[in-house]
């Protein structure tokens, strides 16, 4: 699917910006956030890369930066509370290996992102657009299943989580006749992405008491 042809998977809504995070944006904009009209690779070393797309709060992306120092971490959020989240925990923690994408990832994907890149790529709860008539919204599909496919270098993982089951049973089906990719378990994982801090939006989830289900995919070719 042609870029321009993409329904966008998010709709920006104004959101409250604490101050502490907009401290932390006004002060570390200039060193964490990547310009995206730059290919990736002059951005980001080519070491263990990592990408966490729609990080919300940015627990993950700290989490990991922070257990794993020789990996690099890109992640990607549209809504700038987010983002102003994450640096404060960057700030407080003094990481240096995150880098941050204030885009649209799928076009970044396609146009500035180098084949057989990322070893890892993480997207935890996006938004489900539950609506029936907005579920050709969803960022996951088809298309971009394979888009992620080839960006995911060989034996490379993909890890997703939804709290909404339809969400998880379509993209199961996608997979599920898809010969590149390999259904892994759990416990399959490196022994850091098994101690994952639980994010707000799992965190409202189970308030809510909706399912917390995942997938985890193995690229074979």
């Amino acid at each position: 699917m042609q870029t321009q042809d993409r329904l966008k998977s998010f709709v920006l809504r104004k959101g409250r910006i604490t101050s502490n995070q907009q401290r932390a944006i006004d002060t570390l904009w200039d060193k964490y956030i990547v310009d995206s009209t730059e290919e990736l690779k002059n951005i980001l070393p080519n070491t263990h890369p990592i990408l966490d797309i729609g990080f919300g709060s940015g627990e993950t992306t700290a989490f990991i930066s922070k257990q794993k120092p020789e990996t690099f971490v890109l992640g990607a959020e549209v809504y700038l509370s987010g983002i102003g989240s994450l640096l404060s925990k960057v700030s407080e923690d003094s990481l240096e290996n995150i880098r941050i994408l204030n885009s649209d990832i799928a076009p970044f994907l396609e146009e500035k992102v180098s084949d057989n890149f990322f070893e890892l790529i993480l997207m935890f709860y996006p938004d489900p657009w539950p609506k029936r008539k907005h579920h050709k919204r969803r960022l996951i599909n088809k298309d971009f299943i394979d888009l992620l496919n080839s960006k995911i270098r060989p034996e490379g993982i993909f890890y997703f989580k939804t709290d909404w089951s339809h969400y998880f049973q379509e993209v199961k089906k996608i997979v599920s006749r898809d010969k590149k990719w390999a259904v892994l378990e759990k416990k399959d994982l490196k022994n850091y992405l098994l101690d994952l801090p639980q994010t707000s939006f799992e965190s409202k989830a189970l308030v809510a008491k909706r399912e917390l289900n995942e997938l985890i995919l193995q690229r074979i070719s």
